[in-house]
This record gives C-alpha cells, structure tokens and sequence, in this order.
C-alpha cells in the first residue's frame, strides 16, 4: 500500500559468527590436532591415544547459548546503524528511513528509497559473512504475489504438497471442512494403522495453519492436543484435514486493503465444547475454547484457535475469558503501530484509531463495560481478565455486538456445516 522497497538478506552460519560468552571447550576427534589455527589429522600412533580439547572463540551450533548471542551480536551491529529495537518486539528494528525485521539468520529490509537498502547491505557485509539476497515475496516458505490493483495472495503450496505426499493423499476424494467433531482421549479405542509420523504431520499443519491458513487452526490445534498417544481415531482427523487441503490446495490468504489504518478483531468462544459423557472424569474435558482474529485494514494478520486454561461456569464467563485473552494479543500490536507511527518510513501525523472488538455476546460486553455490579455469578472472576477495562474506558477499544453468522472467530471454536465455514472463510480469506 505505501510503495516500500524491500529485500531479503541471509546471514551464512549465523550463529558461528557471533561471540560465546563464556568458556566452552570442545573435545578433538581422535587422531587430530591443531596446527597454526588449522585442524589437521595426525600420523603418529602415539599421538593418537591422546584427547586433545580446543577452546571455542565463537559459538557453534548446538551451544545453548547461541542464539541469544547470535541476537546480542546483530543487534550490537543495528544500533550502531542508528536503528533502536522496538520496545514490544525485539526483533524489529526501526529508523526513520528504514525497518528491519529478523527472523533467525533472515532478514528483512523495507524502505521507500532502494539506496538505502543498498547502503545499508553494503555496511552489513563488512561487518557479517552475507549469503544470499533476494525479494521478500519468498518468505519462510510464504509465497507472496501482487497484482495491479493492489491485492496480494499468501499462499504455501509447496508445504501442502508436502503435507498430502506424507499422508499419500495426492489423489483422493475432497472434503469440504477440515473439522468434523470435536477430539476426545479415545483410551480404549483402535490403534493407528498408518505409518507416518504423527508429530511430525501435525507439526506441519501448525505452521501452515499459523501463517496462511487460519481456515484449519481449529481442526489443527484439535489434533495437536493428542501428540502422546494418538488412535485410529486422532489419524482419521489428521487425514480428514488433508481432505480438505487437497480440495483447496492451491488457495491461501488474499488480501485486498483498505486505507482505515484500523486493528480489529473478532473474539468468539465454545463453553464446555470439549466435553464428552465418557470422559468427565477428566477436568480437560469441561474446558472452553477461544477463538480470535485480528485484522488491520480489513485484513487478517493474527489468529488463534485454543483451549481455556480454566473451567468457566458459564457462556458468558467463557466468552468474558475469550475477551481477555484475546486483547493480550492486540494491545501489544496497538503498541508497535504506535511506534512506527512515531518514527519510520511509514510514519503519520494522525492517531491510531479505536480498535473495535467484534463480540456476539451481550452479557460479556455488559461486563466489559462494568454496566452491571459484580453480582454472584461473576463475582468470582479473576482480576486477570479484567486487565483491558481501562483501554476501554479511554476509547481505545470498542466492543461492539455483532450477530454470530458474521463473527468470523466462530471458524476457530468449533465444528461447522460446511456452509456456514465456507461463508466465514470467504469474509476472512477471500475466497
């Protein structure tokens, strides 16, 4: 939207560059030493019943330590370049001419002035062993293209081939939503018959989840709870996403902007939607679930899909609790807009507007608002997800009520026919 230059660099062996802070030593293969700074093998018999020990000068991978030095290290090298760490997140660097994102090794440069960006890798390559370079329309895996009237598409399909190859699901029927009902223990139930790795599948469908398809995040996370011991059952779920993925294989996230500069999110959660007659004795089974999505001019750029972490007695202590956790997830990005707003490339003279929250439950955005007095079915809520009052009493959150076939958070909480999912994914995904 705002025209920036961008350019992705990558750091060669990032963490051997960066100094150890401590004294580590490292045990030489026998039958080798060390000669004018070189690893050099040895002929002579007797030298090679000896163990020799070098002294690490820099950090390798493998040392604990290393990548929090490998940070220390950049960051030392970015603040003097005249860049200061964003004070929400470390791993954005901001000057007034210049943003810079880290991820691990990768890095990201956005500036309005290609010169810049050339000046800047220019001082980063005397000062770091520089690998490649490239556009940032290849993200960790994100495939991003734009197009003339302004709209982009993430999409990941190399990570979705690679999914239904290890499910050997690249010819098989489609299916329509990713969800079916919601998982349980099944203790007594069939073993798996398949052979792939289950962990190792799920772990797959997480990223691709977190990054382009929120469509899936609350089949996904279903599955994720039952890493330990996974059924017949829990291996059917995983291939029934894998359906879905095959039907839509080729879609992601499309965006298409508008110029609001306004964060909002939808909040939504399922009282009680893990419970299972068979399995009450288990305190799991009576959580609710949260769901949330937050956009920034209209897009979605954050979600999550997750379980309660206590038992909430009601719908509206359950959505209440959906409310607070949510905002501890949007009051931080309010936070780094603030900042970029401030002092970089994209910075503004206007305010941030109010953040309006989307919520389809009219006892939750009572108490949000303290209309009521504590009374004794809320008395007992912790004071922990009160913690947002205050941003709504300042105007800088807004809650407002808004019908539950248009709360796009009602995809992350629970199974859906496959009209009303396809009716929310298109609000949310564009397609």
């Amino acid at each position: 939207m705002l025209g920036l230059k961008s350019r992705r660099v990558d750091f060669t062996q990032a963490f051997t560059q960066s100094p150890i802070d401590s004294d580590v030593y490292m045990r030489i293969p026998q039958g080798w030493f060390v000669h004018q700074g070189q690893l050099q093998p040895h002929d002579d018999p007797s030298f090679r019943d000896r163990t020799h020990y070098i002294k690490l000068a820099k950090t390798l991978y493998g040392v604990k330590q290393a990548a929090r030095q490998w940070y220390a290290h950049i960051r030392k090298g970015l603040l003097a370049m005249g860049f200061r760490a964003s004070v929400i997140d470390p791993c954005l660097f901001i000057r007034n001419d210049c943003l810079i994102l880290l991820y691990v090794d990768d890095c990201f440069i956005f500036s309005l002035d290609k010169t810049i960006i050339n000046d800047i890798i220019s001082v980063l390559s005397k000062n770091y062993k520089i690998g490649e370079q490239g556009s940032v329309q290849d993200i960790v895996g994100i495939r991003i293209t734009s197009d003339a009237s302004g709209s982009t598409t993430f999409r990941q399909d190399g990570l979705i081939t690679s999914i239904l190859q290890d499910l050997h699901l690249l010819e098989a029927a489609p299916k329509y939503t990713p969800v079916i009902h919601v998982l349980h223990p099944d203790t007594s139930g069939a073993p798996r018959e398949e052979l792939w790795n289950y962990r190792s599948l799920v772990g797959k469908l997480t990223f691709l989840a977190q990054m382009t398809r929120p469509d899936i995040s609350m089949a996904v996370h279903n599955c994720a709870r039952f890493f330990s011991h996974p059924t017949s059952l829990h291996e059917q779920a995983v291939k029934g996403i894998g359906h879905y993925l095959l039907h839509t294989r080729n879609q992601g996230l499309f965006y298409r902007p508008d110029s609001s500069r306004r964060l909002d999110m939808y909040v939504d959660a399922d009282f009680a939607g893990t419970w299972h007659r068979e399995y009450t004795h288990i305190c799991s089974s009576c959580l609710s679930r949260t769901g949330y999505i937050i956009t920034y001019n209209g897009c979605p750029i954050h979600w999550g899909s997750k379980l309660q972490s206590e038992i909430a007695l009601s719908t509206t202590e359950a959505e209440y609790i959906a409310l607070s956790t949510a905002t501890r997830e949007l009051l931080p990005l309010r936070h780094i807009l603030t900042e970029l707003s401030m002092s970089s490339p994209i910075a503004t003279s206007q305010p941030l507007p109010p953040s309006t929250i989307f919520e389809d439950n009219a006892s939750c955005i009572s108490l949000a608002h303290r209309e009521t007095q504590l009374r004794p079915r809320t008395k007992h809520i912790a004071l922990k997800f009160h913690h947002f009052r205050d941003y709504v009493l300042d105007g800088s959150l807004v809650i407002e009520k808004v019908p539950t076939t248009t709360n796009w958070a009602d995809i992350f909480t629970k199974p859906l026919t496959q009209y009303v999912h396809e009716r929310l994914r298109r609000l949310m995904m564009g397609w």
